[in-house]
């Protein structure tokens, strides 16, 4: 809960800040986007066919949040949350908090196509803890993602959205395959797909 709360806090302190002056904070041409996705991610950890997204019996579903401060039109910072709580195998969990630039690669008519890359921390359950050979820990992450916004109305964005996660430094207790015993020394790669929403709350 504390990490959430200090997650928020430096997200909206831009806003604040924004809110104080808004011609000089952020530009002619700046603005604040927030909003709210759901979330499915293949968690990477005891899927038996691959990482990528829909090849996991056992995804991850749950809330994300973002906020989205355009310094220009091209240019800006996002700040991001995903709490993946739910379908897990026997409670797996993963939630992340990351922030980082974003360049807008396309625009036409009502769509608009964005880049970003964030860098952060990520918390992970892994299946059946605390039993022997399964653990609970946080970890450096980063990733690359793209988003497509589409115009529903002037202050209203619907959009759709795809994030490659890498998570350098976990090592996690083996799980089995075929038999086998496969071990998880060489990072987490989760990854997934996220539809929302997003409000502007400043700017034109």
């Amino acid at each position: 809960m504390s990490k959430s709360i200090w997650f928020f806090a430096l997200l909206f302190l831009p806003a604040a800040l924004v809110a104080q002056s808004p011609r000089s904070a952020i530009g002619g041409d700046g603005t604040l986007w927030a909003g709210g996705e759901f979330t499915d991610f293949n968690p990477d950890f005891g899927c038996v066919h691959s990482n990528l997204v829909f090849n996991c019996p056992d995804e991850l579903y749950g809330p994300s949040a973002f906020v989205d401060l355009n310094v220009t039109s091209k240019i800006g910072v996002v700040g991001e949350a995903r709490w993946l709580d739910w379908n897990g195998r026997a409670g797996q969990k993963e939630s992340t908090y990351m922030a980082g630039p974003r360049y807008r690669l396309y625009r036409h008519d009502r769509w608009a196509f964005w880049l970003r890359g964030v860098a952060g921390g990520g918390w992970t359950t892994t299946p059946h803890y605390p039993q022997a050979g399964s653990l609970k820990g946080s970890y450096f992450t980063y990733a690359v993602g793209g988003t497509v916004n589409y115009r529903l109305r002037y202050h209203l964005d619907l959009l759709a959205d795809y994030e490659y996660q890498f998570w350098p430094s976990f090592a996690g207790p083996p799980t089995f395959k075929n038999g086998q015993e496969v071990f998880h020394n060489g990072g987490l790669s989760p990854n997934g797909l996220s539809v929302g929403i997003a409000w502007r709350f400043l700017g034109q």
